[in-house]
Formats: C-alpha cells, sequence, structure tokens
C-alpha cells in the first residue's frame, strides 16, 4: 500500500497543481524529503486530502472489502484509482499530519535510522566508493534528509514530512 499510496498521491499532485515547475517541485519533496516546504504541505492538504476525503465519505459505512472506483477529471487530463475502503482509508491516512511531530522529534527519529551508530560500518564501505564530492552530498542527505543542492538553503523546510 505504500507504493501505491504514494503513487496515487504523486498524481494527483501533478495534476491538480497548475504551475508545472511548482508541481514538480512538491512531487520530489512529497516522495523523497523528509520535511517539505509549507505550500508543498499546503497543497496536500487543501488539494489532495479533499479529493481522498469525498471518496471516503461514500464508502464510508460500507464493508472494507468493498471496491470503490474514482476518476477525477482535470481539464484534458483524468486519474482513475480503484481500491476497496480499507485501501481508501489507508490512502487518507498517508495524508494525515501528526499534530505532536515536531520537527525535532522527526529529525531524531530519523537520525536514530539513518545515522545508527551500529550500521557505521555500513555506511563507510558504502562511502567507499563514492567520489569525494558524492561522499559529502550523502552524508548531508543522510543528517537532513533533503533531496537539494548542496548548497541550498533549507530552512523553508520546516514541515515533518507525513
Amino acid at each position: 500500500m505504500d507504493v501505491v499510496a504514494r503513487n496515487i498521491i504523486l498524481l494527483l499532485i501533478a495534476l491538480v497543481v497548475g504551475n508545472e515547475d511548482e508541481a514538480v517541485e512538491c512531487m520530489i519533496h512529497t516522495w523523497y524529503s523528509a520535511s517539505l516546504r509549507p505550500s508543498d504541505m499546503a497543497i496536500l492538504e487543501n488539494r489532495i486530502r479533499p479529493l481522498i476525503e469525498d471518496v471516503f465519505r461514500k464508502i464510508s459505512n460500507k464493508t472494507s472489502a468493498v471496491s470503490q472506483r474514482k476518476t477525477w477529471t482535470f481539464g484534458q487530463n483524468t486519474c482513475t484509482v480503484e481500491m476497496g475502503a480499507a485501501s481508501w482509508k489507508s490512502l487518507l491516512h498517508y495524508l494525515n499530519n501528526i499534530p505532536d511531530l515536531t520537527m525535532e522529534r522527526a529529525q531524531h527519529i530519523r537520525s536514530r535510522i539513518t545515522l545508527a551508530p551500529e550500521r557505521v560500518d555500513y555506511r563507510d564501505r558504502h562511502m567507499l566508493a563514492l567520489t569525494p564530492a558524492r561522499r559529502l552530498c550523502t552524508q548531508r542527505f543522510r543528517e537532513d534528509g533533503l533531496l537539494l543542492p548542496f548548497g541550498a538553503l533549507r530552512l523553508a523546510f520546516s514541515v515533518p514530512n507525513p
């Protein structure tokens, strides 16, 4: 369901956001980055979530085995998704903003995994095959979880990626 949910969310971002550059940036960070810009989160909460909530409201009283198809039309483009009620509910949960999850707590949780001391040998072996510049970029991504050029400003990424 993780892959399906991600793909549906990415497709909907591509279809609802009118500005291609903004859509691509939002898609990249939704897919790869540990935190998002408030503008990216606004797209997820205000444009994507209502589309999925609409489907969920229609099937909320049905059994989880019932399959529901939804076709969204955006200009000349359409996107059709068919899933069981339980999967629609699960998709909605991928967009939930966790109220008590601060950026600091999210970074701490992520660092416990990406920078785990017991995995240092595996990280070092991976880094050995990289050029020095790629080592630096890889380490930076492990530390902050943002897919950005190395010198890019990271201050705008202030919301944990749900």
